[in-house]
């Protein structure tokens, strides 16, 4: 039998006792962060629980925390924007408009809960061009940023496997061509900038066919 003694005792009576405290918390900010994605209009353009997103916006389920939150500060100050939609306006403008009225205490909340959101599944796409991509991830060093796969970013990066083809063509085209020059981006034009659009569409579909919901 094993005996405990008085500081043991009372160690393992705190940690109860935080237990207790924290695991509501959590839920709490949980239930906070999923209304305030649904009440803040995110949903209308990234889907339900962020992993259904339309046209070419990009889901956000299961994104790193610290990045969707710079991401979301970016757009809303301006210093990201994207390319024009069909009516000539930046994709970015529906959401920095949203911006003005959300706190930056209600986006780390939102990015908190998106980043424990299971990710999008893997939609069918052409083998064969993803394994052109794949050599194409390995020969421009994406790896030094975003890790094996895309899935092991440094600080800062985001999480890039699994995400959707179409907007990870538009975000590499984006970048390569100086028009998003926000943030680590800076460091990635030189290396997507010899880049062909028949590179990126094969790097994107690589991409895309990652599982990331299966490494969550």
């Amino acid at each position: 039998m094993t005996f405990l003694t008085k500081s043991k005792l009372a160690a393992l009576s705190l940690a109860t006792v935080l237990a207790t405290l924290t695991a509501p918390a959590r839920a709490e900010d949980a239930a906070t962060g999923k209304q305030l994605f649904m009440t803040r209009t995110c949903i209308a353009c990234h889907g339900k629980n962020g992993a259904k997103a339309i046209m070419m916006y990009p889901n956000l389920a299961g994104q790193n925390e610290a990045y969707l939150f710079e991401q979301m500060k970016d757009i809303g100050s301006g210093t990201r924007v994207s390319g024009p939609d069909a009516r000539g306006y930046p994709r970015t403008q529906a959401m920095k408009d949203v911006m003005g009225i959300v706190s930056d205490e209600e986006l780390k909340t939102i990015a908190a809960w998106l980043s424990t959101q299971p990710p999008a599944p893997v939609q069918p796409g052409d083998a064969a061009l993803a394994a052109k991509g794949a050599k194409l991830y390995d020969d421009t060093g994406c790896a030094a940023c975003h890790g094996d796969e895309g899935m092991k970013p440094m600080p800062g990066y985001p999480v890039v496997g699994g995400q959707k083809k179409n907007y990870l063509v538009l975000q590499i085209k984006e970048i390569r061509d100086g028009v998003r020059t926000n943030g680590p981006s800076k460091i990635m034009r030189p290396v997507v900038a010899s880049l062909s659009d028949a590179d990126i569409d094969a790097l994107a579909e690589y991409l895309s066919q990652i599982n990331h919901a299966a490494q969550k």
